[in-house]
């Protein structure tokens, strides 16, 4: 059995030197949301266990997250049931953020979405873990056209098959200095003379801050009543492809140049980059950009979690601006600067 306690006595504000007495493990927590998840649990003094597969270079900017100790990364692979039960066997709770929208050589999507929260779930019960976190996606349903959602909603299922109790959080397209979706749209546009665009008549994305989406972790674990719920973790705004793209190109001050591709085009296009190590676009990558990936109506969300949703608008200028042009700054942004401007 887990020597976890249940999480009413753990107080939240304490700080990473603190010991509230929980630990976590989080699963996945080396991409570009997982320092975030992680960050916010060490600055609670939660210790933070991080299963990886391969390098430890992949995990060793978690260390400075926490203190000496906190972070403790530990390699495995989710292929072998013992190492998974050992990673999870001392921590009140579990956070399972695995899930690339691409399929590899090792793994394909039914592997990683389904059978492996499956098996969590099971190890979970079976240790008494007080709180599992299971990450999805806003769109995910048993009759999507994207099997990355299918299997995200199958995986859903599968979770709470094993572990009832599990909270799901449904994430929208997650923006923030690190990701991979916004940062590669305004590289790109530097480049290419124009960027090809999945148009759709229901093709909408309603994009989450990564710090919301670490909020929302934390907030989960505070409120007993979320047991079992699931949560559309999205941001306030709800933005068409042409419309997030409009918005990309006036904020790195280039003209607007997108060219709305035959669907039958980008999935040739698909198929034959997806072969790469990390495919920009795939075949499944088109029917996801084809979805309506938006918080359904009545679902509850960040507000009912107590977290007042980030507008992109607000936060993405300060890693988006580095994609500008050279001397494109205006006068106003000059005035602004920490230094006198009388002899410019």
């Amino acid at each position: 059995m887990s020597v976890a306690k249940h999480f009413s006595h753990v107080k939240w504000h304490l700080g990473r030197s603190s010991n509230p007495g929980a630990t976590a493990t989080v699963f996945g927590a080396y991409g570009f949301l997982g320092r975030y998840v992680v960050n916010r649990l060490a600055r609670s003094g939660v210790r933070v266990v991080v299963p990886y597969r391969g390098d430890d270079y992949d995990v060793k900017h978690l260390k400075v997250m926490g203190d000496l100790g906190q972070i403790v990364p530990y390699e495995m692979s989710i292929r072998n049931y013992d190492e998974i039960e050992r990673a999870v066997a001392s921590s009140n709770v579990v956070v399972n953020m695995l899930g690339k929208p691409f399929e590899t050589r090792r793994f394909n999507f039914d592997q990683i979405n389904v059978q492996f929260p499956r098996v969590l779930g099971a190890i979970c019960t079976d240790l008494g873990v007080d709180r599992v976190i299971h990450f999805s996606a806003l769109g995910a349903a048993s009759n999507a056209e994207s099997k990355w959602l299918r299997t995200k909603h199958a995986g859903e299922m599968a979770l709470r098959e094993e572990y009832p109790d599990a909270t799901v959080l449904r994430l929208g397209m997650v923006v923030g200095p690190e990701d991979k979706i916004m940062n590669k749209v305004a590289e790109m546009a530097k480049i290419m003379p124009a960027l090809p665009l999945v148009s759709g008549p229901t093709a909408r994305q309603q994009p989450v801050y990564c710090l919301d989406v670490a909020a929302a972790v934390q907030a989960v674990l505070m409120r007993e009543e979320s047991e079992g719920e699931t949560f559309a973790v999205a941001g306030p705004k709800a933005y068409t492809n042409q419309e997030l793209y409009d918005y990309l190109y006036t904020t790195i001050r280039r003209p607007v140049t997108t060219v709305a591709l035959p669907r039958s085009l980008l999935e040739m296009v698909g198929s034959m980059i997806e072969v790469l190590p990390k495919p920009m676009l795939t075949r499944d990558m088109v029917h996801t950009y084809l979805a309506d990936l938006t918080a359904p109506e009545g679902m509850p969300g960040l507000r009912e979690l107590g977290i007042e949703p980030t507008p992109i608008e607000e936060v993405a200028e300060i890693y988006l601006k580095r994609f500008r042009p050279p001397a494109s700054a205006t006068v106003e942004e000059i005035s602004k600067l920490p230094y006198s401007t009388d002899r410019l």
